[in-house]
């Protein structure tokens, strides 16, 4: 009980880190979250998160009844549950050049145990978003000194960049996070902006 709490207060606090809850928000010109409607013959008319960032546009689904922060300065975005048992975010990393940069899984494993010191890697597989490959990791680390958290982070490149997506869950919990982290994953799409 008192893990479960903590882990909510703890992704509670990081969501109000994140700012105000507006529908569409573009605070800084080369960092703008705006919202579209869409018409899937199998879901109906759906809204649609567009990020308008690092000269590229990038849009999404997020899980059913999450909601969705921006976050300008990190160049990511937040998305939370309404039980705020869990926590998904995504983030920008601009590439050198413009080009499509290689993922190196022994790299990013460095940089993850740099991350998270205490943690330790459970699995290593490929994911798929934005119509490329990439790799993904599952680690668990200990929050606090009882509550044991696990973590999915995703790595894609594309044509300027990287994008890093961040599954985080009570351990015990985060199996049940896994198909909306999926759908997540299989929803986002990259393109160049359209010019006005």
């Amino acid at each position: 009980m008192k893990a479960t709490l903590f882990l909510k207060w703890t992704l509670f606090c990081l969501a109000c880190l994140a700012g105000p809850w507006p529908k569409a928000v573009g605070a800084e010109e080369e960092f703008r979250l705006v919202t579209e409607t869409l018409e899937i013959p199998e879901r109906g008319v759906v809204t649609v998160y567009v990020l308008l960032a690092e000269g590229h546009r990038f849009s999404f689904l997020p899980p059913t009844r999450w909601s969705v922060r921006p976050d300008a300065p990190k160049k990511a975005v937040h998305l939370l549950p309404e039980d705020l048992r869990a926590g998904i975010s995504f983030k920008i990393q601009a590439g050198q050049n413009g080009a499509k940069p290689e993922l190196n899984p022994r790299q990013l494993r460095e940089q993850l145990l740099e991350r998270y010191p205490q943690a330790r890697i459970s699995d290593e597989f490929k994911c798929y978003a934005g119509g490329s490959e990439g790799v993904a990791f599952d680690i668990e680390r200990m929050v606090g000194q009882e509550t044991s958290a696990s973590s999915r982070l995703a790595f894609v490149a594309f044509k300027g960049g990287t994008v890093e997506f961040e599954l985080t869950a009570n351990t015990s919990r985060f199996a049940d996070y896994h198909l909306s982290f999926g759908r997540l994953l299989s929803s986002f799409r990259i393109d160049p902006p359209t010019t006005k």
